[in-house]
């Protein structure tokens, strides 16, 4: 469970749950032929996975760089003597490329 949920999230899943929960009373009370029943309990894991998928969405954090003083600090503590304005590029560009590693 996920415990820094807002009580509206928790809320909107419950209803979620609800209504899943109806539609699969609905399916396992009638004789549907099996085509019939694998459909709509497809129906139902495709609004689940929906949901869960717009909660771990809201979950993810934003990416965050480093400052220029922050890129500074790291390379004067490995022994890097640079300006304020290179360090500053390069945290830029190895953010970059790290951002679009881990994104794509």
């Amino acid at each position: 469970m996920i415990t820094n949920e807002t009580p509206e999230e928790r809320e909107e899943f419950n209803r979620v749950e609800r209504e899943s929960n109806a539609k699969q009373e609905s399916i396992r009370g009638t004789k549907l032929p099996t085509r019939e029943q694998l459909i709509a309990e497809l129906d139902v894991a495709q609004m689940l996975i929906r949901e869960l998928g717009d909660r771990l969405a809201k979950l993810e954090k934003p990416w965050v760089g480093l400052t220029d003083e922050e890129a500074q600090e790291t390379f004067a503590r490995h022994n890097c003597t640079i300006s304020a304005d290179l360090a500053g590029i390069l945290a830029r560009a190895i953010g970059a490329k790290l951002k679009k590693k881990n994104t794509a």
